[in-house]
């Protein structure tokens, strides 16, 4: 599937150094972008699922996510594996699964 990005975008794809903060409005190509980001960062030489982090507002939106990065990764990387080490879901989920993994236990 051959996508057009705006120049915007495209400097998102590429951004290299530090975290990146998406922020658009619904049907703006938010996911692609991120999946084509994922995908350009396990690209690179020595990059690993493991250290990927990559919050949505929703799990619906999530597993759109992770469906276009695992499309991606198997055409431009010839595969998808190790992929389950990466974090592709929301906030709350991140958090409680870091409670309930790690045995930290927080009294409100």
């Amino acid at each position: 599937m051959s996508v057009t990005y705006t120049a915007n975008q495209r400097q998102a794809i590429a951004h290299a150094e530090g975290n990146l903060q998406i922020i658009a409005c619904a049907g703006s190509g938010k996911t692609q972008v991120l999946a084509e980001r994922i995908a350009s960062i396990l690209a690179q030489p020595g990059a690993s699922p493991g250290n990927v982090v990559a919050f949505t507002f929703t799990q619906k939106a999530a597993g759109e996510l992770k469906d276009r990065v695992y499309r991606l990764c198997r055409e431009r990387l010839g595969s998808d594996r190790g992929l389950a080490d990466m974090y592709v879901g929301t906030i709350h989920a991140f958090c409680l699964d870091l409670t309930c993994c790690n045995g930290i236990s927080f009294a409100i």
